[in-house]
């Protein structure tokens, strides 16, 4: 008939049932080794009573109750558009278009040979000022859409205050 801790801890509480309590004091007159293990446990229940209840900080509750809104509140997941990596694809092959038709590099040492006459429709393409202006809007562009498609999103990952 052996107690266990939850039968002794039961009957310090005063909840124990006269079956516990009964086999309790049975094992208090026949076993000194319980009496000192029930000692030890009524001190130790005794020290816990008499210890002071934790008291929360300062509008913790109020402080919990607000993060765990903002933890269950419905997180919106949006679709990234396609459009800038089309975008972004179309004016790297007409950069590359206008590179070659300035350059002139064809695979022989003839002049192109346009079906239509466009020589003078060309011409504003050897305009040093213009092409150099469309390379920047280029590099532009191209920044802006690094910066928010790969380092916003980083930074934003990476840059959080707990």
């Amino acid at each position: 008939m052996k107690m266990n801790d939850e039968e002794i801890f039961d009957i310090l509480d005063g909840i124990a049932s006269e079956e516990v309590i009964a086999r309790h004091q049975k094992r208090l007159l026949e076993d000194t080794d319980y009496q000192q293990l029930f000692l030890e446990y009524a001190s130790t229940h005794a020290l816990l009573e008499e210890m002071p209840l934790e008291k929360t900080a300062v509008n913790f509750t109020d402080k919990l109750l607000d993060k765990w809104e903002l933890a269950q509140s419905p997180v919106v997941v949006t679709q990234s558009s396609k459009l800038p990596l089309y975008f972004m694809s179309v004016m790297a092959v007409l950069a590359i278009l206008v590179i070659l038709v300035m350059l002139g590099l064809p695979a022989s040492n003839k002049p192109y040979q346009f079906p239509v006459n466009v020589g003078t429709s060309v011409e504003f393409l050897k305009n040093k000022e213009f092409i150099n202006g469309l390379v920047l809007i280029n590099v532009l562009i191209a920044l802006f859409f690094i910066d928010k498609k790969v380092f916003l999103p980083y930074f934003q990952q990476h840059h959080r205050v707990g």
